[in-house]
């Protein structure tokens, strides 16, 4: 009985710090015996992390046959059919959950979680907040309010519930995502590809994160700093600086400066869209 105590308990501590393949190696030699609800939610969990979504929910469902109305067996559901898609049978796992804690913050996050992927920004914000006034510290919370401001496009609320998640865990892959878009849309790309590179570094498994940080890597290169008055304005504002330039240049007469300012300034449109894609693919070949 003990050791199957501090193998649940390994098992646990793999999940929790993401290593999903070793908590299913520790799971595993437990043997046949399936009465253990623990197990099964751990299992779950280690799954969600693998992003195998149908073999969470099968996990869960074990776990319900022991313990019908577990609400942390419930939250899993919830999680794992959301993952798949499936909002109604999710929101029907989570409202049992609550049911049972109705105070709980991530329940509530959880809960907020669905509703703001189904649409429901007012509704899931009301959730979120309600979480906040519960845990207003814990990361789970924060990152909930995080992405929510996000979809609600108050990047600066977000940008700030980002810095509050990095002051608490400077590893939080979420948190270096949300502080470097904030920054790439201020144009500070190198702030931006420092977030990235960590937030790729801190999951291998998240193809995404890594694709994004190659591409904004790729902006610091060296054959794209004549674009920095583009990644700096914006494409709307160095034309309306382009064209004050131009209408400049032909009051005052310099005929010969502005021909040359409007061949450069044509030329460097041309490059805008001809280097960057050339020098990604180049990049994307390359490697890491």
């Amino acid at each position: 009985m003990e050791a199957r105590t501090d193998t649940l308990t390994l098992a646990r501590h793999y999940v929790e710090i993401g290593q999903p393949e070793r908590a299913l190696d520790a799971l595993g030699r437990l043997g046949p015996d399936t009465d253990d609800v623990e197990r099964w939610r751990l299992r779950g969990w280690a799954l969600v992390e693998l992003e195998d979504y149908d073999g969470a929910v099968r996990a869960a469902q074990e776990g319900l046959e022991l313990a019908p109305e577990s609400p942390w067996l419930l939250r899993l559901v919830a999680v794992a059919e959301g993952h798949r898609g499936r909002l109604g049978e999710a929101e029907r796992a989570v409202l049992a959950a609550l049911h049972q804690e109705p105070d709980d913050p991530f329940l509530l996050c959880t809960y907020a979680q669905l509703t703001a992927r189904g649409g429901q920004l007012d509704k899931a914000e009301r959730l979120a907040e309600r979480a906040a006034a519960l845990e207003p510290e814990d990361e789970t919370v924060i990152q909930t309010r995080m992405g929510i401001a996000y979809l609600r496009g108050d990047d600066r609320l977000a940008e700030r519930l980002g810095q509050d998640l990095l002051a608490r865990d400077p590893d939080n892959a979420s948190g270096h995502r949300m502080v470097g878009a904030s920054l790439l849309d201020r144009g500070d790309v190198g702030g931006a590809s420092r977030h990235f590179d960590t937030a790729a570094g801190a999951d291998v498994r998240d193809d995404e994160a890594a694709t994004v940080a190659r591409e904004v890597r790729a902006e610091r290169h060296p054959l794209l700093w004549p674009l920095w008055p583009f990644r700096r304005l914006g494409a709307i504002g160095a034309w309306v600086a382009a064209m004050v330039t131009i209408a400049a240049l032909a009051a005052a007469g310099f005929e010969t400066l502005l021909g040359v300012f409007v061949i450069a300034y044509i030329a460097l449109c041309v490059y805008s869209w001809v280097a960057p894609p050339l020098l990604r693919a180049w990049l994307r070949r390359r490697g890491p």
